[in-house]
């Protein structure tokens, strides 16, 4: 049995995209992920401290947007059934980023009113970013750490604040 799981964590490091990490760090996640089964139904590695909910309807365009889940810490993901996450390729996050498929109803809080979240490619999320149900974020979007982003924004644009709003075009 153990050379079964030592095999397969050394099949996790010869991916290409944990390359740069300490292989220290690299088996601690694994064991916290397979071993004490935080997040252990994702197929990758995560930092311990995130929490993904409903990940068979997360999204990824690429395979290179697992780095950011192993090395953001902090972060929250939740696809509610009936929804997904969309992440295209080339976008990253920081840590403590929380995106939802679902809010709840004003006035009604016993419901909820479930849309799809979908993140462009090539975007840039920061340090404590939030992205509520419903959001398309276009291409080349970058969103200022701790912002709220609620209602869906063109590519090529910074947005920031509580609630974001466009700061710049490029």
């Amino acid at each position: 049995m153990k050379l079964g799981l030592l095999a397969r964590y050394f099949k996790i490091i010869n991916r290409s995209h944990y390359v740069n990490f300490n292989l220290g760090y690299l088996f601690f996640m694994w064991i916290a992920q397979r071993i004490f089964r935080i997040n252990g139904d994702v197929p990758f590695l995560i930092h311990f401290t995130n929490k993904i909910s409903g990940f068979k309807n997360i999204k990824l365009e690429d395979n290179s947007l697992q780095l950011s889940f192993l090395s953001s810490g902090g972060c929250y993901f939740a696809a509610f059934d009936g929804t997904t996450i969309e992440i295209g390729s080339g976008s990253i996050w920081a840590c403590n980023v929380c995106i939802q498929t679902a809010n709840h109803v004003p006035g009604n809080l016993s419901s909820y009113e479930k849309k799809s979240v979908k993140i462009g490619r090539n975007c840039w999320l920061g340090n404590g970013v939030v992205i509520t149900a419903g959001v398309e974020l276009g291409d080349n979007v970058v969103v200022g750490a701790n912002s709220v982003v609620t209602k869906s924004f063109p590519a090529n644009t910074v947005i920031a604040g509580v609630p974001a709003k466009i700061i710049r075009s490029f």
